[in-house]
């Protein structure tokens, strides 16, 4: 699970990817969203639980800021994880209907 402190944002995640949002997703037109030359996706930045909501219930890749312990800080920036998030509870039948 992935928890950020100060936007209150908990998810799960399906699939974590390696690519960092800072240093290997390329930026695009839009300031929250950068692509990712590995798997040729776009990675939406999610900033509050509605954005993880609407990104996963739509089958996108996020990326959610967490807070992580000090040794593990990007001294460059701040910290994302990056990936799919897995489904909400109740979510995954409702996409199938």
């Amino acid at each position: 699970m992935s928890w950020n402190e100060e936007a209150r944002i908990s998810c799960r995640f399906l699939f974590k990817c390696p690519q960092r949002w800072d240093h290997r997703l390329e930026p695009t037109a839009v300031e929250e969203v950068r692509h990712c030359p590995e798997c040729d996706r776009d990675v939406h930045l999610a900033l509050t639980e509605e954005d993880v909501r609407r990104y996963s219930g739509e089958g996108r890749c996020i990326a959610v800021p967490v807070m992580r312990p000090e040794r593990e800080v990007d001294p460059d920036g701040p910290n994302y994880v990056v990936g799919k998030a897995a489904p909400l509870y109740g979510q995954e039948s409702e996409s199938r209907q």
